[in-house]
Protein backbone atom coordinates (compact mmCIF):
# COMPACT_ATOMS: atom_id res chain seq x y z
CA UNK A 1 0.00 0.00 0.00
CA UNK A 2 1.34 3.09 -1.20
CA UNK A 3 1.09 5.94 1.39
CA UNK A 4 2.26 9.29 1.08
CA UNK A 5 4.46 10.66 3.54
CA UNK A 6 4.10 14.10 4.60
CA UNK A 7 5.90 14.34 7.95
CA UNK A 8 9.32 16.04 6.47
CA UNK A 9 7.25 17.43 3.32
CA UNK A 10 5.08 19.77 5.49
CA UNK A 11 7.19 21.21 8.63
CA UNK A 12 5.09 24.03 8.91
CA UNK A 13 2.96 24.59 12.11
CA UNK A 14 -0.07 25.77 10.24
CA UNK A 15 -1.62 22.55 8.34
CA UNK A 16 -3.12 20.31 11.16
CA UNK A 17 -2.50 16.64 11.11
CA UNK A 18 -5.58 14.82 12.52
CA UNK A 19 -5.56 11.60 13.71
CA UNK A 20 -8.36 9.09 14.48
CA UNK A 21 -8.75 6.02 16.23
CA UNK A 22 -11.49 3.11 17.13
CA UNK A 23 -11.84 -0.97 18.12
CA UNK A 24 -13.17 -3.03 16.02
CA UNK A 25 -11.55 -2.91 12.45
CA UNK A 26 -10.22 -5.99 10.66
CA UNK A 27 -6.51 -6.24 10.04
CA UNK A 28 -6.25 -8.10 6.83
CA UNK A 29 -2.53 -9.24 8.16
CA UNK A 30 -4.16 -11.01 11.13
CA UNK A 31 -7.73 -11.42 10.53
CA UNK A 32 -8.48 -9.89 13.53
CA UNK A 33 -10.58 -7.17 14.83
CA UNK A 34 -9.09 -4.92 16.14
CA UNK A 35 -7.97 -1.02 17.57
CA UNK A 36 -7.64 0.92 14.49
CA UNK A 37 -5.27 4.00 14.29
CA UNK A 38 -4.50 6.64 11.11
CA UNK A 39 -3.06 10.11 11.20
CA UNK A 40 -3.59 12.23 8.14
CA UNK A 41 -3.38 15.71 6.53
CA UNK A 42 -5.80 17.86 4.68
CA UNK A 43 -4.56 19.81 1.99
CA UNK A 44 -6.88 22.01 -0.37
CA UNK A 45 -9.66 19.51 0.86
CA UNK A 46 -7.92 16.39 -0.08
CA UNK A 47 -6.68 13.58 2.61
CA UNK A 48 -3.28 12.53 2.69
CA UNK A 49 -2.93 9.23 4.55
CA UNK A 50 0.06 9.85 7.08
CA UNK A 51 0.17 6.57 8.45
CA UNK A 52 -2.02 3.50 9.90
CA UNK A 53 -1.73 1.22 12.51
CA UNK A 54 -3.79 -1.97 14.16
CA UNK A 55 -3.25 -2.52 17.96
CA UNK A 56 -4.50 -4.68 20.63
CA UNK A 57 -5.65 -1.68 22.67
CA UNK A 58 -5.96 2.30 22.47
CA UNK A 59 -2.52 2.44 23.92
CA UNK A 60 -0.80 0.97 21.70
CA UNK A 61 -2.17 2.89 18.92
CA UNK A 62 -0.89 5.97 20.76
CA UNK A 63 2.56 5.03 21.76
CA UNK A 64 3.14 3.71 17.83
CA UNK A 65 2.16 7.27 16.64
CA UNK A 66 4.37 9.29 19.27
CA UNK A 67 7.52 6.37 18.04
CA UNK A 68 6.07 7.82 14.22
CA UNK A 69 7.40 10.95 15.77
CA UNK A 70 3.78 12.72 15.46
CA UNK A 71 2.74 15.37 18.12
CA UNK A 72 0.24 18.36 18.10
CA UNK A 73 -2.45 16.04 16.70
CA UNK A 74 -6.04 17.07 16.45
CA UNK A 75 -8.58 13.95 17.65
CA UNK A 76 -11.20 13.74 14.32
CA UNK A 77 -14.54 11.81 14.93
CA UNK A 78 -15.01 8.04 14.68
CA UNK A 79 -17.28 8.90 11.13
CA UNK A 80 -13.70 10.27 9.94
CA UNK A 81 -11.37 7.37 11.52
CA UNK A 82 -13.97 5.14 9.60
CA UNK A 83 -13.66 6.88 6.34
CA UNK A 84 -10.13 6.66 6.44
CA UNK A 85 -10.10 2.98 7.00
CA UNK A 86 -12.44 2.18 3.92
CA UNK A 87 -9.91 4.42 1.78
CA UNK A 88 -7.32 2.02 2.87
CA UNK A 89 -8.96 -0.85 2.58
CA UNK A 90 -10.40 0.21 -1.11
CA UNK A 91 -6.54 0.57 -2.07
CA UNK A 92 -5.95 -2.65 -0.27
CA UNK A 93 -8.35 -4.21 -2.64
CA UNK A 94 -7.46 -2.45 -5.84
CA UNK A 95 -3.75 -3.88 -5.26
CA UNK A 96 -4.82 -7.04 -4.38
CA UNK A 97 -7.12 -7.71 -7.17
CA UNK A 98 -3.80 -6.27 -9.59
CA UNK A 99 -1.02 -8.39 -8.33
CA UNK A 100 -0.46 -11.30 -10.00
CA UNK A 101 2.01 -14.24 -9.17
CA UNK A 102 3.24 -17.05 -10.59
CA UNK A 103 3.79 -19.92 -8.39
CA UNK A 104 7.56 -21.74 -8.11
CA UNK A 105 7.67 -23.49 -11.68
CA UNK A 106 7.83 -27.01 -9.86
CA UNK A 107 4.55 -25.96 -8.03
CA UNK A 108 2.73 -27.49 -11.52
CA UNK A 109 3.98 -31.09 -10.86
CA UNK A 110 3.56 -31.55 -7.09
CA UNK A 111 0.34 -32.34 -5.33
CA UNK A 112 -2.45 -30.92 -5.19
CA UNK A 113 -2.03 -29.20 -8.86
CA UNK A 114 -0.15 -32.46 -10.75
CA UNK A 115 -3.75 -34.17 -10.38
CA UNK A 116 -5.84 -31.26 -11.49
CA UNK A 117 -6.79 -30.62 -15.17
CA UNK A 118 -6.15 -26.94 -16.45
CA UNK A 119 -8.81 -24.44 -15.16
CA UNK A 120 -9.68 -21.89 -12.32
CA UNK A 121 -9.82 -22.39 -8.66
CA UNK A 122 -10.62 -20.52 -5.64
CA UNK A 123 -9.29 -21.09 -2.32
CA UNK A 124 -10.39 -20.04 0.75
CA UNK A 125 -8.36 -20.10 3.60
CA UNK A 126 -11.44 -20.61 6.61
CA UNK A 127 -14.64 -21.62 6.94
CA UNK A 128 -15.70 -18.76 9.39
CA UNK A 129 -15.11 -15.25 8.77
CA UNK A 130 -13.31 -13.20 8.28
CA UNK A 131 -11.18 -15.56 5.65
CA UNK A 132 -8.77 -14.95 2.91
CA UNK A 133 -9.92 -16.53 -1.09
CA UNK A 134 -7.43 -16.84 -3.58
CA UNK A 135 -7.86 -17.34 -7.32
CA UNK A 136 -5.83 -19.22 -8.89
CA UNK A 137 -5.23 -20.20 -12.55
CA UNK A 138 -3.72 -23.94 -13.53
CA UNK A 139 -2.47 -24.00 -16.97
CA UNK A 140 -0.37 -26.91 -18.31
CA UNK A 141 3.00 -25.46 -17.41
CA UNK A 142 2.09 -22.71 -14.48
CA UNK A 143 0.04 -21.92 -11.95
CA UNK A 144 -0.67 -18.41 -11.34
CA UNK A 145 -1.97 -16.78 -8.03
CA UNK A 146 -4.60 -14.23 -10.41
CA UNK A 147 -6.64 -12.36 -7.46
CA UNK A 148 -6.78 -12.13 -3.61
CA UNK A 149 -9.27 -10.88 -1.62
CA UNK A 150 -9.66 -10.51 2.29
CA UNK A 151 -14.05 -11.60 2.74
CA UNK A 152 -15.33 -10.33 5.97
CA UNK A 153 -18.71 -11.98 5.21
CA UNK A 154 -20.74 -13.87 2.65
CA UNK A 155 -21.86 -10.72 0.38
CA UNK A 156 -17.51 -9.97 0.10
CA UNK A 157 -17.37 -13.71 -1.25
CA UNK A 158 -19.98 -13.37 -4.02
CA UNK A 159 -18.81 -9.92 -4.78
CA UNK A 160 -15.31 -11.28 -5.48
CA UNK A 161 -16.85 -14.48 -7.37
CA UNK A 162 -18.85 -12.32 -9.89
CA UNK A 163 -15.91 -9.75 -10.61
CA UNK A 164 -13.55 -12.66 -10.99
CA UNK A 165 -16.20 -14.22 -13.52
CA UNK A 166 -16.95 -11.07 -15.46
CA UNK A 167 -13.13 -9.87 -15.38
CA UNK A 168 -12.37 -13.66 -17.14
CA UNK A 169 -15.12 -14.58 -19.20
CA UNK A 170 -15.71 -17.45 -16.21
CA UNK A 171 -18.52 -19.03 -14.42
CA UNK A 172 -17.26 -19.73 -11.11
CA UNK A 173 -20.25 -20.66 -8.01
CA UNK A 174 -19.69 -20.19 -4.39
CA UNK A 175 -20.52 -24.26 -4.17
CA UNK A 176 -16.76 -24.53 -5.95
CA UNK A 177 -14.87 -22.58 -3.44
CA UNK A 178 -12.76 -24.68 -2.24
CA UNK A 179 -11.11 -24.94 1.50
CA UNK A 180 -7.80 -25.38 2.60
CA UNK A 181 -5.19 -25.14 5.37
CA UNK A 182 -1.51 -24.18 5.88
CA UNK A 183 1.00 -27.66 6.31
CA UNK A 184 3.47 -26.73 8.68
Amino acid sequence: MKLLSLKNSYNNNSTPIYYGLQGGYLDIHTLRYRVFGAVWKLINRKRYIMGYWFADNEEDIHVAIQKAGFSKLIQRSDLEIKEVYHCIRKEQEKENWSNRTRLPFLTVIKEPWKNLSDGWFILQSSTNFPCVLTCIQKKRNSVWIEHVQVCENQNDRIKFLNLINHAHNIHLVSKEIQHYRFEK
